[in-house]
């Protein structure tokens, strides 16, 4: 018999990450608040026995996949900091958050909800919150000195970067309360909802870079 020349299966997703990939999954499927550890355990195979090894309840769960979102959005900011303040990465990196939004929809959905049932979680996304806002702040910043932005007061930058992330963080219940389905080219959208609110404060180049952008 031929040995099987595909690619060797990779080893096997670790109990605790299979429990938050399962989680994820039905909370984006069914709602987290529809879902409760006996579920989780049972789509992941395993009793709620070892699932409580891992996790004490749903609410550790939920942390552990916020944890998950910090750790990606560090990542894609990370890349567009890195690079020279441009037009074009600036943009792309809004772009890109479509995924994660999608990615992780349940949370934006019942955001919320979730904070509201769980003190630790709200202190953390606060804390995240205020995080994001000054590295945000001090990119706008370098975007001005690079001319993509025009000069501002700080009373417009801070109310344009309170604008973004209320358009962002929320544009999955807007879809929701407007009877939409959830999908990625709808999440989409939100993006030049953003462009809109500050095209009156990019250059003529800019404005025409982004627009490219745009689908």
């Amino acid at each position: 018999m031929p040995k099987n020349k595909g690619r060797e299966p990779g080893p096997p997703m670790k109990t605790r990450d299979r429990i938050v990939e399962t989680a994820l999954a039905l909370f984006n499927e069914k709602g987290a608040v529809r879902v409760t550890t006996n579920h989780i355990a049972e789509a992941a195979g395993i009793s709620p026995g070892n699932l409580y090894y891992h996790f004490r309840n749903k609410e550790e769960i939920v942390r552990a996949i916020f944890d998950r979102i910090i750790a990606d959005f560090d990542l894609l900011y990370g890349r567009g900091k890195d690079a020279a303040p441009a037009a074009v990465v600036f943009f792309s990196v809004f772009i890109k958050t479509c995924d994660l939004y999608y990615r992780y929809r349940f949370f934006y959905l019942e955001l919320a909800t979730l904070l509201g049932q769980d003190p630790i979680l709200k202190k953390r996304y606060v804390a995240n919150l205020r995080t994001r806002f000054r590295q945000q702040k001090d990119y706008y910043g370098a975007l001005i000195r690079a001319g993509v932005l025009l000069p501002s007061s700080e009373k417009e930058l801070v109310g344009n970067l309170t604008n973004g992330w209320i358009i962002s963080d929320f544009w999955l219940t807007w879809l929701y309360i407007s009877d939409a389905k959830i999908t990625p080219e709808r999440i989409g959208e939100s993006v030049r909802h953003i462009y809109l609110l500050l095209k009156p404060h990019l250059s003529p180049e800019a404005d025409a870079e982004i627009r490219a952008l745009l689908p």
